[in-house]
């Protein structure tokens, strides 16, 4: 069996934890720059605004209904995932995070009842509520497709509901097709021109028009429903190109505040290399001021450069002078520009570089170095150990009107009960 766990509203109920005041209220968190809304509970929803919404066009729905707006505090939120995670690991002997809010548990090799995985669902959903502040749904069913369904369904069960193979298919009678993982708005009125109404005709489509009319994809979802398990479980690739890239909340004229953005971005794509044990041997470094509907032509500049690394590495002070050094080459006075993106190249697995003349008590150093960050922007929060470059200047950041603290990441910001 398959335990689908999901958070709530995840983002919303992540700003709700330390706000005990909003509970019930309506809330809503915006995305980079506070542009559109990304999250939103169940009363904002019920005042009439939407995920995608550009904020500028509700903002006076937001103010009439007084749903309180967040902007988008990722340190906090994978604070929490992190939290709830490990209590997931105390329950599944194999775990698949899927997503920042959503992950498999299989328990393969439990023969257990409906009645004990609904007590698992019910524990897991208390002390979730209890020792995080989250609310979470749970559906339980033998493949990941049905899971994912069942978890949908749990809202109208308590909160967790259980495969039961007497009642799949009346379960399934009862649902559209665009409501199945995989298949969507598309893909359902393509079947429904081919007579396909809801999920349990899908089920007993035959195999070979499922692969013809879906493709593979849509092949393993009618094993799937079916109890097949054909969507195998997601392992993180490896990429071959790293990019940090984020458009400023101003236009910005300045060298010396555009290199501030280029350390943080590197610092940031640096991190992403390590995390997957890879090293790279080159940086690009691009600028633009992405105004290319603008009538002036003369406003309009973008270039980038490649700078080759002397070696393979996961440095990155390294890196970040390699990027530093590329910037003044493409750099134009009388420009404002609105996006600084860093991309790594040349990207292969960590390996020991013995043929090269290094001294390897300094390699050493630099690799324990870097553990070292890691471990202290894993439990701190990016940004909580940077070079000191970064902060040299300011007026480039993303605009955050409303970033909630980091109050499980910074012990300045820990709430104060008098």
């Amino acid at each position: 069996m398959i335990l689908h766990a999901d958070g709530n509203s995840f983002y919303a109920s992540c700003e709700q934890i330390y706000r005990p005041d909003l509970r019930n209220k309506p809330v809503a968190v915006l995305s980079n720059n506070d542009g559109i809304i990304i999250a939103l509970n169940k009363e904002a929803k019920a005042c009439g605004i939407k995920r995608g919404d550009p904020y500028f066009k509700v903002r006076d729905i937001c103010d009439w209904k007084g749903i309180t707006i967040f902007s988008s505090n990722y340190t906090l939120y994978a604070d929490i995932s992190r939290r709830i995670t490990s209590i997931y690991m105390e329950y599944a002997p194999d775990i698949e995070e899927y997503s920042i809010d959503e992950s498999f548990l299989f328990f393969d090799k439990c023969n257990w009842s409906i009645k004990d995985y609904e007590e698992i669902g019910h524990d897991l959903k208390r002390r979730i509520a209890k020792e995080v502040g989250i609310p979470i749904c749970v559906g339980a069913a033998p493949t990941k497709t049905l899971a994912k369904l069942y978890n949908k369904k749990a809202k109208e069960h308590g909160g967790v509901f259980v495969y039961n193979p007497r009642e799949v298919d009346s379960l399934l009678e009862s649902v559209d097709c665009s409501t199945i993982w995989g298949i969507g708005p598309a893909r359902a009125q393509k079947l429904l021109l081919h007579g396909i109404k809801n999920a349990l005709m899908l089920k007993h489509m035959p195999l070979c028009d499922a692969k013809r009319l879906l493709t593979i994809q849509g092949f393993a979802t009618v094993q799937e429903l079916n109890g097949i398990r054909s969507v195998e479980k997601v392992t993180r690739e490896k990429k071959e190109v790293i990019t940090s890239s984020r458009q400023f909340s101003v236009k910005v004229e300045s060298i010396e505040i555009l290199e501030c953005a280029l350390v943080q971005y590197t610092e940031i794509a640096v991190e992403r290399l390590r995390a997957q044990n890879c090293e790279c041997q080159a940086v690009q470094v691009t600028i633009s001021t992405c105004n290319y509907y603008s009538d002036d032509i003369n406003s309009q500049y973008s270039n980038g450069v490649i700078v080759q690394l002397l070696r393979l590495t996961s440095y990155t002070p390294d890196i970040v002078n390699a990027a530093r050094m590329a910037l003044p080459h493409i750099f134009r006075k009388g420009y404002g520009y609105k996006v600084i993106m860093v991309t790594l190249l040349d990207i292969m697995p960590a390996q020991y570089q013995g043929w090269l003349w290094i001294d390897p008590k300094e390699d050493i150093k630099k690799r324990k170095l870097m553990d070292a960050v890691d471990l202290i922007t894993t439990a701190y929060g990016r940004g909580s150990i940077t070079l000191a470059k970064s902060w040299t200047h300011d007026g480039w950041q993303m605009k955050r009107e409303f970033l909630s603290p980091n109050v499980t990441t910074d012990i300045e910001m820990i709430p104060i009960v008098n």
